[in-house]
């Protein structure tokens, strides 16, 4: 555990040092592409006001060139002479303002998509820097999880240890109860000798009465380090049970930090496929002044084809990231929880009344071999009730269940909230939900009303216990009474 805790102090500090150099680096691309692209927007339009100076003029060259605007030739200036050689005149079209004005479409389009890449290379610098804020809080997460294994390690070794003890104590106290109650078995005599051996009937009770209490004794001596000896049992498979749980729930967030760190790496080359997209942009936008038509259209076409696919690929890698950070904060588990292993009593100052365990009513269900057997325990308060969430966690499900009529049947109206990676409770036969599925609840907020709903003989909330799907007493997890 220690190589593991000094890789996770490493990436732990690479990751701070990471978000730092994030945080101190300005966002480059999308202020590049902002330059860039209001240049090319000023460019354009100075192109277009340029092109409509120019046509006036070319308009004005071609009305003085032409025969109805000159007046009459003289009879001698009509006589034939050598024309020279038609020059060519460039049509409008080829002219460099026509192009221009031509190729306006495929720039705005592509000044379209220089403004999408900005868009999307500001939400790749955010995700990317939540990224590295979520690994850093994560390698955090790990450490403080390390620690509090190594802290149960080390109570679940006293308590083996006094264990041993007590339990060592017992066999022995045992030992010596069963030799004097045989001693003092054997050395009985009959009626009239102990008489006569004690002196008289005074001393007869005065023998008997030790012996009954030496034997009183060893046996309150028994029962006391027999309750020492259960109360450390449960003491220690409580430990054991947190220690596997933590486990469970370090494991779920050394699997989210690397998942983190692997989705970091792709954001960032996410971000230079990026960059380089946009420069091909730009270039592709300088290069349309001068050309065709044609030539700018396939241009742009391409362009398009580049960036649609970039783009698309960073808002799946920024979705992905997002349930990274949901799962994250799934195995961030309550405090309090991780800290004792102890829920909150769903309802305060209830009474059991009925416990965990084997049953005679008969619409309990089979489990662990029994022909009906009560999975949780029924809080019995008055109807309506407030009911509060045992453990921060997430709602995975608040229904009714119901059968193929619609009628409430089972636990009736019913939430199941998940805490970590493998620990669930459920509340049963509630009146009303108060939570939706997939929401977010703190440990002792109301989550739903006290009911009799399903099948319920009176006012009561089932209350279950579900470690990796398998229900256990809640009595373990919760603080006394």
């Amino acid at each position: 555990m220690g190589s593991d805790g000094a890789s996770n102090t490493s990436l732990g500090l690479n990751s701070c040092k990471e978000f730092h150099r994030a945080v101190k680096s300005p966002p480059l691309v999308a202020a590049r592409v902002r330059t860039r692209r209001r240049v090319a927007i000023a460019a354009l339009g100075l192109a277009g006001g340029l092109t409509l100076l120019l046509a006036p003029a070319a308009a004005l060259a071609d009305t003085a060139a032409s025969p109805a605007a000159l007046p009459s030739p003289s009879p001698a200036a009509a006589s034939p002479s050598p024309t020279p050689a038609a020059t060519p005149t460039a049509s409008p079209s080829a002219s460099p303002a026509g192009q221009s004005l031509q190729n306006r479409q495929a720039q705005g389009q592509l000044i379209g998509d220089l403004t999408a890449a900005e868009a999307h290379a500001l939400m790749l610098e955010k995700s990317l820097s939540q990224s590295q804020l979520g690994l850093v809080a994560l390698g955090q997460q790990i450490l403080d999880a390390q620690r509090q294994i190594s802290k149960l390690d080390a109570s679940i070794a006293a308590v083996t240890a006094q264990h041993a003890e007590v339990s060592a104590r017992l066999a022995a106290d045992r030992n010596q109860l069963a030799t004097t109650v045989r001693r003092l078995y054997k050395h009985q005599d009959s009626f009239f000798v102990s008489l006569i051996r004690a002196g008289g009937f005074g001393g007869l009770l005065e023998t008997l009465g030790y012996s009954n209490v030496l034997v009183d004794r060893e046996r309150a001596m028994v029962r006391t380090i027999q309750a020492d000896e259960v109360a450390l049992a449960h003491a220690q498979a409580t430990l054991v049970r947190s220690r596997a749980t933590k486990n469970d729930v370090l494991n779920g967030m050394v699997q989210s930090r690397a998942t983190l760190a692997q989705a970091i790496d792709t954001e960032q080359s996410l971000q230079t496929q990026l960059q380089a997209t946009i420069d091909e942009a730009l270039a592709a936008l300088d290069a349309m002044q001068s050309d065709t038509p044609e030539m700018a259209a396939r241009r742009a076409a391409l362009q398009r084809i580049k960036t649609d696919s970039i783009l698309s690929q960073i808002e799946q890698a920024v979705f992905a990231q997002q349930n990274i950070q949901l799962t994250a904060q799934l195995v961030a588990t309550d405090p309090v929880l991780t800290a004792t292993g102890k829920l909150l009593w769903p309802i305060p100052h209830a009474t059991v009344s009925q416990g965990f365990g084997p049953t005679g009513y008969v619409f309990e269900a089979a489990y662990a071999g029994f022909a009906h057997f009560h999975t949780g325990i029924d809080l019995s308060v008055p109807l309506g009730t407030p009911v509060f969430a045992a453990a921060d966690g997430v709602v995975v499900l608040a229904r009714p269940m119901t059968d193929a009529a619609g009628a409430l049947v089972g636990y009736g109206n019913c939430i199941i909230i998940q805490h970590d990676a493998g620990l669930k409770t459920l509340y049963g036969h509630l009146l009303a939900i108060g939570v939706k599925e997939g929401e977010q609840v703190k440990r002792g907020q109301l989550i739903g009303l006290v009911g009799s709903t399903g099948n319920s003989t009176g006012p009561h909330t089932h209350f279950e216990v579900r470690i990796d799907n398998s229900p256990v007493d809640p009595l373990q997890m919760l603080p006394s009474a």
